[in-house]
């Protein structure tokens, strides 16, 4: 039971990556923003669907996630990138998502949470 004026709410934040390209063996370049505001690095296989979770996050936490290509694609690289939270072990809601089909080397994606 949660008091009138407090905030004990408790949220998690599920990031998800998808890609495709022509060519094999290629690797990209994930930033998300983690629990303490803290930056995460983390290189990825392209092809290969990719999610992460962080938390607990107080609400006004920046969900922030960017993805880039490493090397050339030559203009064969498409990229969807979702941000998903949970409040209180609630189930994941999506929240944000650019599911693009467009050849792209860069997609950035933010939420606030505000709930």
């Amino acid at each position: 039971m949660q008091k009138n004026g407090t905030n004990n709410d408790e949220y998690y934040v599920r990031y998800e990556v998808k890609s495709s390209t022509i060519y094999y063996g290629r690797t990209l370049n994930v930033i998300l923003n983690a629990e303490g505001n803290q930056n995460k690095n983390f290189t990825i296989n392209a092809r290969t669907p990719w999610e992460t979770v962080i938390g607990p996050v107080k609400k006004g936490f920046v969900a922030s996630l960017t993805v880039s290509e490493i090397g050339d694609n030559y203009g064969k690289l498409t990229l969807q990138t979702k941000i998903y939270v949970n409040k209180n072990a609630s189930p994941f809601a999506l929240k944000r998502s650019d599911e693009s089909n467009t050849p792209r080397t860069y997609v950035q994606l933010n939420y606030t949470i505000d709930y």
